[in-house]
């Protein structure tokens, strides 16, 4: 229990994302897929990919699909995407990528979920 009362504030949940996020990072395994895939992804120079990222309208999964397609299946993908691709279209890295996530979601109890803002 804490020892201060519930924090209340502007931005209290984008806070709570951030620490989220680096509590299932810090549960990762170390010589994980994912982790291994992550690093990928933070190694890239965040405009590279933001010049095909854009607003999403609805966050049902086949909409979420055709919106990474047109992020990772560009013609003009450097060699660092390219190498977050071939670690997505290689189904073993995928599935254990997959089960790592879920271990961490069963350890949280919690799960990463997309959610229009």
């Amino acid at each position: 229990m804490s020892a201060k009362g519930p924090t209340i504030y502007q931005g209290v949940d984008t806070i709570r994302q951030v620490q989220e996020l680096l509590v299932f990072a810090s549960l990762l395994p170390v010589d994980g897929k994912l982790r291994e895939a992550l690093n990928l992804a933070l190694e890239l120079p965040p405009e590279t990919v933001q010049k095909r990222v854009g607003s999403l309208d609805d966050v049902h999964p086949h909409t979420v699909k055709g919106w990474l397609e047109r992020i990772w299946l560009a013609e003009d993908l450097t060699p660092a995407e390219r190498r977050i691709v071939n670690f997505q279209s290689d189904s073993d890295s995928m599935a254990a990528a997959v089960q790592e996530l879920r271990e961490v979601q069963q350890i949280t109890g919690m799960q990463l979920t997309a959610s229009k803002i």
